[in-house]
């Protein structure tokens, strides 16, 4: 019995066109869920580590979208509380207060001087959030690695659906600012449903 529920679990998964339209939908609620917290933060162009933008495989039969910004290094640029420990606890509240969840603060042990906030936020598709603040002496910085839920669908039908090329004209973005609308692959046009 276990094996017909495991065949029907994966028989569930989408494809084609129904594939590219949920994980667009998964990718951009993602991205402005992060978009605020970057705007909360600093409200300027964020570095980019990982664009988001290429799944990755997870589970037996899924997809995951993982990336990763940074706060530039711009001389001066600081939280505006004055303490580690209030800039902290500030952004744990906003955390809070905007729904995210299992929200935990990392410290850790010798000569580092970075801390670290772990959340989670299902309803907008990120399993883990790892938000590293390290305070520097000309300048605060601030890290975030955001890794999405593991969404059912072929990582690889997924890839081939938004780089028809194999990923031949991707170009990573150095830099964005979070109200700059997200890009999704390069399908052009977008694949759609048949009625």
């Amino acid at each position: 019995m276990l094996a017909v529920i495991m065949m029907t679990a994966a028989g569930c998964a989408p494809a084609g066109a129904e594939l590219y339209q949920q994980a667009r939908d998964a990718n951009l609620t993602m991205k402005q869920e992060i978009a605020a917290l970057q705007l909360h933060i600093f409200d300027g162009e964020w570095d980019v580590s990982q664009y988001g933008d290429i799944a990755e495989a997870c589970g037996a039969n899924g997809y995951r979208f993982v990336f990763g910004r940074s706060t530039p290094l711009d001389d001066g640029w600081r939280l505006p509380e004055e303490s580690t420990e209030a800039k902290l606890d500030a952004l744990m509240a906003w955390l809070d207060e905007h729904g995210w969840s299992n929200i935990r603060l990392l410290s850790y042990s010798g000569d580092v001087t970075s801390t670290s906030i772990e959340a989670e936020k299902p309803s907008a598709h990120i399993d883990d959030l790892l938000l590293t603040f390290t305070p520097g002496i000309r300048n605060d910085i601030v890290n975030l690695g955001i890794t999405g839920t593991c969404e059912p669908g072929d990582k690889w039908e997924l890839r081939d659906l938004m780089y028809p090329d194999d990923l031949e004209n991707y170009e990573e973005r150095p830099t964005e600012h979070p109200s700059t609308e997200p890009k999704f692959g390069l399908a052009t046009p977008s694949p759609t449903p048949t009625p």
